[in-house]
């Protein structure tokens, strides 16, 4: 069994880069790990540095048609010093295992995985409102 980690720790402490490299690589328990609190962590980093879901979006799709060497290659991933240094390290830690189109498709499938975790806190935090 393992430990739930709490929001504060996902927000700040939880070393997303990691996981990305161990999920696209290793199948079971890291790929689960990376789809779940790891998506979770990188929702709460990129809502912090103001990230919104669309342009998420909008990478995701990029990195399916262009592969990680492509989305490497843009001036600015998402708009902003701080917010492309999150994303960029995102995309290095994703392109570590090297070119792959099952890996660059699985990348792209948990960025938009992403960007639809900070849709749906919005939405709870509108309605709440």
């Amino acid at each position: 069994m393992t430990d739930i980690l709490p929001d504060a720790e996902l927000m700040t402490g939880y070393d997303v880069e990691a996981a990305i490299t161990r999920g696209l690589l290793i199948d079971g328990v890291p790929r689960r790990v990376l789809f779940g609190e790891a998506a979770i962590a990188a929702s709460y980093q990129a809502e912090a540095l103001q990230i919104g879901s669309d342009p998420l979006g909008v990478l995701a799709q990029y990195v399916r048609a262009a592969g990680f060497a492509g989305a490497l290659d843009l001036p600015e991933p998402v708009i902003g010093r701080e917010p492309g240094e999150l994303v960029r390290g995102w995309l290095r830690a994703a392109a570590a295992g090297g070119a792959d189109l099952g890996r660059e498709v699985l990348f792209a499938r948990w960025l938009a995985e992403v960007a639809l975790l900070i849709t749906m806190r919005r939405r709870v935090r509108e309605e709440g409102n």
